[in-house]
């Protein structure tokens, strides 16, 4: 199955799951549910999962590949605290019980910024954080602008050591405001 751009064994290692991992030490204490917008071949949910066991990780994805894809590894790797929702995000927020019901949010290459923003404000509960990966070529200057109007604060941008992660990659942290 073709589910990433990333094809040989070093890329997997350091732009799927190490870079996904680099999200783990930003998880505020409190996270315990979280949902992964547009999870695609399952990063960053996906080994986010296996090194937060306490966290409940909703990955939402629309393609009915990659959403079964998702489905065989969660049970492949008995990641019980995984719930896969084969559906676009912006449809999901018409149900009641998913409305400001995660205290963080994922977004990693799945639609700028702009787009995303008010899909995951959506999901997120007053006082939640959002997680959003970005690349180095990246405008954070107007996105951040962007996101404060619509109820975001800028609560730190953390960069991705080039030993770990993709080289010049940055995780924007977002805190969804209280009121």
């Amino acid at each position: 199955m073709n589910l990433t751009a990333l094809t040989t064994p070093a890329e997997i290692v350091r732009q799927g799951f190490l870079d996904s991992l680099a999200c783990a030490p930003l998880f505020p204490p409190q996270a315990r549910r979280v949902v992964d917008i547009g999870s695609g071949a399952g990063f960053p949910a996906i080994p986010l999962a296996i090194v937060k066991p306490e966290t409940q990780i909703t990955l939402v994805e629309s393609s009915r590949k990659k959403a079964t894809f998702l489905r065989h590894i969660a049970r492949l790797l008995d990641l019980t605290n995984i719930a896969i929702r084969p559906a676009r995000a912006e449809d999901l927020l018409r149900e009641q019980d998913m409305l400001g019901a995660f205290d963080l949010a994922l977004g990693r290459a799945v639609a700028p910024l702009a787009e995303l923003g008010p899909t995951v404000f959506g999901f997120l509960r007053p006082g939640g954080t959002f997680l959003a990966q970005v690349g180095s070529g990246f405008g954070v200057a107007e996105a951040v602008e962007g996101l404060e109007s619509i109820g975001f604060d800028l609560a730190g941008i953390t960069d991705v050591s080039n030993e770990v992660g993709t080289p010049g990659h940055r995780i924007l942290s977002l805190r969804r405001r209280v009121s």
